[in-house]
């Protein structure tokens, strides 16, 4: 029978249902409560009130980033790659490192201004009098809402699609792949309606305390039943599997395995959820804190699930070929019930950890179904619904209303484009990861520059998006230039992404503007627009980058965990059962991550935009105007 058969699988995902709708509940209770009830039931629901705290932060920020890839993809690369899965491993810490530039003011702004969006940030900061027309900040807000939009959906398919090839793979065909998409759309959901941000911050303890049980069992149990690395690596000698270097350029490369790393450090910090936890963090010292600790969970989740693609090169030697490449079938979820087939501790552990990555998949899909409705209210309605309806409502309710309707035709649209992929096949878990870089990765200098380059305009910034942006195009489009266009890949013939020459390009640009524009033309600034509240900066520069030595040595030891140490194309040589070249990625990844560490924990510094120090001296003052009177009539 199927339940005597998968009856660890099918108890487990019973209890996360059920354990995910109390959380739903439960944070729905919270939102309403004195300590965390902003005023707003919009800012309540997609913002959770007044902030995260605590565990709810630590675990949704970690949470973040352990997506479809940590489990699934990582793993199916191991097992079809070998050695060159480790680039996840400083990329990941790379993201926490490119994060100690915006945490601090993104922060800082969210809980002093209200932000949930980056365009918001975007808008304010170039609207008039930082820039020469009023127009310009419309335009940067909305196109940098359309750059955000890639990531959300590609997060969201690959979630999905990767959930269904898990419940196929382990369940041997009795979930179907579209049956295991439904299922955990559905609980999404029903937590996402319920509850918002808080019931998703809730839920990712859930499934981060699962994620790290079930990781160190199912490693135990891996080593155990299949004999673990060492076995695995004995058999790469046996049948002469990942026994040379990486070629110089090209797919596979030392050059995209260093493209890949320096890409993704840099563009998931546009990623609109992760910003998301940023802004909505009550405590600073706890968000500090939190952030340093993290660098160090890629070496427990994803360095996991490498070790798991690797035993499986030999533990599903019989049954794993070649063919499943081009089929795109889970070798994590071979794995697990390969594993699930030799004990009962086995089964155990294969199926806490199958429901742990489908708990993973679940929290990363409905962090962007929220960041997708956050960003429809506050950077298209909210701005522009009273342009087009005069009359539109603006109260908190109607805007949850909007919002959550806004998230159910984002299921819908995400679901389509499951299904689709898992029909035509493509692009696979490893495009779907690399596409979603296209579009946000531009929206850097735009975002980094405005948040530290008080002299840095908005038509600058415009120029270098809009140019960069359609250069990308039609880099991406163009089967000459991205060599890999037909199977849904980003990636020219060196191995290098094609977003990374547009970025380059991005960047020219807005050099050459703003030096125009300081030396040559001087445009005018308009006036400050009615109802406006502009963001100045200043010119203090934040203790994080202040001294550029520090980050010398971080940018440093993170191109050496990329393997330009080693002649391409030699014999690979070994650091106990781990290739030389992956064992020093390894190593200077957690070199990085202690810097990146005490980077957070010494030279962290609060922001306040200029004229708040003002602001609060004004508001501190009229409070004591206000308690003199009474005080005078009470003596």
């Amino acid at each position: 029978m199927a339940g005597e058969t998968y009856g660890w699988l099918y108890a487990f995902i019973a209890m996360y249902a059920l354990s995910s709708m109390a959380a739903a509940s439960y944070a729905r209770i919270r939102n309403s409560s004195p300590e965390n009830d902003s005023g707003s039931s919009m800012k309540n629901h997609f913002g959770a009130g007044k902030g995260l705290n605590g565990l709810a932060l630590f675990f949704t920020l970690s949470a973040s980033l352990f997506s479809a890839y940590s489990v699934e993809g990582i793993a199916w690369e191991a097992w079809f790659k070998g050695w060159f899965a480790t680039r996840w491993i400083p990329a990941g810490v790379g993201v926490y490192m490119c994060f100690l530039i915006l945490a601090p003011r993104l922060n800082a702004l969210g809980q002093q201004r209200g932000y949930l969006t980056i365009s918001e940030v975007v808008y304010d900061r170039f609207s008039a009098p930082n820039s020469a027309s009023h127009v310009t900040a419309h335009l940067l807000r909305i196109i940098t809402y359309g750059c955000m939009l890639l990531p959300i959906f590609t997060y969201q398919v690959s979630q999905f699609v990767s959930c269904g090839k898990i419940a196929e793979a382990f369940t041997d065909g009795e979930v179907s792949e579209t049956g295991g998409i439904l299922i955990f759309a559905a609980i999404m959901l029903f937590v996402e309606s319920i509850g918002g941000l808080r019931a998703v911050a809730y839920t990712d303890i859930i499934q981060g305390v699962m994620l790290i049980i079930g990781s160190l069992i199912f490693f135990i149990a891996s080593g155990v039943e299949f004999g673990g690395l060492a076995k695995a690596r004995d058999y790469f000698d046996e049948v002469g599997k990942f026994q040379t270097m990486l070629s110089t350029a090209g797919s596979w490369s030392i050059i995209s395995y260093t493209s890949f790393v320096m890409r993704v450090a840099a563009a998931a910090t546009m990623f609109p959820h992760l910003a998301m936890r940023l802004f909505v963090a009550k405590n600073s010292k706890m968000l500090q804190r939190g952030l340093a600790g993290m660098n160090f969970t890629f070496f427990w989740v994803q360095l996991s699930t490498m070790i798991a693609g690797w035993t499986a090169v030999y533990a599903l030697r019989n049954t794993a070929t070649v063919a499943d490449i081009s089929n795109q079938q889970s070798i994590f979820g071979h794995l697990a019930l390969q594993l699930k087939t030799s004990s009962h501790f086995g089964d155990f552990a294969a199926s806490l950890l199958v429901m742990a990555a489908f708990a993973a998949m679940v929290s990363t899909a409905d962090s962007g179904l929220l960041a997708f409705s956050t960003m429809l209210v506050k950077d298209v309605y909210q701005p522009y619904a009273n342009k087009v309806w005069k009359n539109a409502p603006q109260d908190g309710a109607t805007l949850k209303r909007i919002g959550l309707g806004a998230s159910i035709c984002g299921l819908v649209i995400g679901l389509c484009l499951s299904i689709y992929n898992v029909r035509e096949g493509k692009p696979d878990i490893t495009g779907l990861f690399s596409i979603q870089t296209v579009t946000p990765i531009h929206a850097i200098p735009t975002v980094w520059g405005g948040l530290h380059l008080h002299w840095l305009s908005g038509e600058a910034c415009l120029a270098g998006l809009v140019v960069g942006l359609t250069t990308g195009t039609w880099m991406v489009l163009d089967t000459d230039f991205n060599d890999k266009r037909s199977i849904g890949l980003d990636e020219h013939s060196t191995g290098w992404n094609t977003s990374v020459f547009a970025f380059l390009v991005n960047v020219g640009v807005v050099l050459l503007f703003t030096i125009v524009e300081k030396f040559i033309l001087k445009p005018p600034k308009a006036t400050q627009a009615s109802g406006a509240r502009p963001l100045f900066i200043g010119t203090k520069i934040d203790k994080m980058i202040s001294n550029p030595v520090p980050w010398f040595f971080m940018l440093f030891t993170l191109m050496a965990a990329c393997p330009f140490w080693y002649e391409p194309e030699s014999t690979v040589k070994y650091v106990g059962d781990v290739a030389a070249y992956a064992f020093t990625s390894l190593f200077f990844s957690f070199i990085l991550a202690l810097m990146v560490c005490a980077m957070y924990l010494t030279r962290w510094e609060d922001f306040k935009p200029v004229g708040e120090e003002e602001k609060q001296v004004e508001e501190g003052a009229a409070e004591k105007t206000a308690a003199a009177p009474a005080v005078s009539n009470k003596a």
